[in-house]
This record gives C-alpha cells, structure tokens and sequence, in this order.
C-alpha cells in the first residue's frame, strides 16, 4: 500500500511539473506575438507619418501576413514548412519597407519542410536580424536563412550583415531571450542557441534541437 501510494505521488508530481511547463512555455509564446506585432505596427506608423507612398501597400501586406499567420501563431505542432511561410511573408513585407536595404537568401531542403519545429522560433531569428542588423544599418544588408539536419539533429541559422554585435550589448534582444527560455524548457539541455559575429559585419544566431517527425 505505501508503494502504491508512493508512486502516485510521483505520477501527480510528474504531472503537475508537465503542467508547469507547458504554462510557461505559453506564457513565453504569448511574449514573442505582441513583441513581433508592436514593432511591425510601428513600421508601418512610421511610412503613414512620413507620407511615404509605400505605406498603403505595406499595411494591406501586413493585414494580408497577419489574415495567413494568427491561426498557426498558437499552434503546439508546428512544422518547418509553416515556419517558412511566416518568414517569407515577413521578409517580404520588411523589403517593401526597405527595398533597397534589405536581401534575402535561403538554403533549405524541401524534405525537412514537415519536420517538426518549434513555432515561431524561426520568425523570432529572422526579426531579429531586421531589427538589430539591418534597420540599424545605414547600407543595410543582407539576411541568409538555413537549415540543416544531420546525426538526428536539426540546426536552423540565420545570419546577417548587419551593423553586428554594438559595444555595451549583450547580445540577446528580448525575443532570443524568450527563445532560449522556450528551447530549454522543451529540450533541457539538448537544444543549444549560439550567437556568434560574422566577418566582415554581421551577427549569425544557430537554434539546434533534436529532429522530430
């Protein structure tokens, strides 16, 4: 009897812990989507203020991404080829912001496109790069996008050439922050989040994890 009782203690723990996290990481989720939302608000502010005749095309950009992309920005099964299409709508909006500040390059391989990925994770790499690389710029610059797998682990990495890591920073805006928080509650020490300078100029940030189908 008092096995018993022991191991339904722990099964009520082991749950109660699950619950836990999954509160947190939805509380983390929850950040990133205001976070994302604000700041392109404010892009499109700041063409409506300036008189700038991109701002109507911009905005109905934006009602279009935003009408594709609040259905997938809860979803608890994402997969890499939904984290492709919020990002290229993304970039394609900011290139219309920034036509001649910003390119965009992609190395993906279509047979990942269904692995399972963390959600939002990817558009949190790609913004931001826009935000702390590119728009900070006078030149501007480029975004490359990748992901790779390989011995069962998937690594996705986004680099640019932005202005690159600023003295007095730390590196990580609030949405990498978030991010990694998100990684290590799901994967614990198996998920990694590298930030690293790029040469000339530039910062690259790698998300690794493990692979899931």
């Amino acid at each position: 009897h008092a096995r018993s009782l022991q191991l339904q203690f722990e099964l009520d723990r082991a749950q109660l812990e699950k619950q836990a996290v999954d509160a947190r990481l939805a509380l983390l989720t929850a950040q990133i989507e205001p976070h994302f939302l604000f700041n392109t608000l404010a892009n499109v502010q700041e063409l409506v203020e300036t008189g700038s005749p991109r701002a109507g095309p911009v905005f109905q950009s934006l009602i279009d991404y935003l009408r594709a992309s609040m259905p997938r920005l809860n979803q608890s099964h994402a997969t890499l080829g939904n984290e492709i299409a919020l990002v290229r709508s993304y970039l394609e909006l900011m290139s219309m912001r920034m036509p001649d500040r910003l390119t965009v390059r992609y190395a993906l391989d279509a047979a990942l496109l269904p692995l399972r990925f963390p959600a939002m994770a990817l558009l949190t790499l790609v913004e931001n790069a826009v935000r702390h690389g590119i728009d900070p710029s006078l030149r501007g610059g480029r975004i490359d996008v990748s992901v790779r797998l390989a011995a069962g682990r998937c690594t996705a990495r986004v680099s640019d050439t932005g202005v690159g890591l600023q003295s007095g920073s730390q590196g990580l805006g609030t949405g990498l922050q978030s991010l990694r928080e998100r990684l290590r509650l799901a994967w614990g020490d198996a998920a990694e989040l590298r930030l690293s300078e790029v040469q000339p100029r530039g910062v690259a940030v790698e998300v690794e994890f493990p692979e899931q189908r």
